[in-house]
């Protein structure tokens, strides 16, 4: 069974259009090692940072503890995600739940035109 990072990064390239190999080329990183990472050994921190970096996205996503792929350089950047996570910070649990039931309900309402 592939590893969650190999078969993401395989997807990256795959989303991109490039080979594994070109990727390995231009990271400098032998195309062998990256194919170890499929099921046999796990990549170093330096490497994981590295490919995130070449793809724009972030380590979280790439080693499956996401499944958003944007990097948090580009989430800080967006003022109204930087508001959310400055009133989620001070909330208590129940008001957190609060305010993801009324999200949940706006984007319902704003895109329910799409779902038809």
């Amino acid at each position: 069974m592939e590893s969650v990072l190999y078969t993401r990064i395989k997807e990256l390239c795959e989303n991109r259009g490039i080979s594994m190999t070109k990727l390995s080329e231009d990271l400098g990183i032998a195309a062998s090692l990256i194919r170890k990472w499929k099921t046999t050994t796990s990549p170093s921190v330096d490497k994981v940072k590295m490919i995130a970096e070449y793809f724009g996205v972030s380590a979280d996503y790439l080693i499956g503890l996401s499944d958003i792929q944007d990097s948090a350089e580009k989430l800080v950047g967006d003022e109204d995600f930087v508001s959310l996570q400055r009133a989620k910070s001070r909330m208590s649990p129940q008001d957190k739940e609060r305010m993801m039931g009324m999200l949940r309900l706006g984007f319902h309402e704003a895109f329910k035109d799409e779902e038809q």
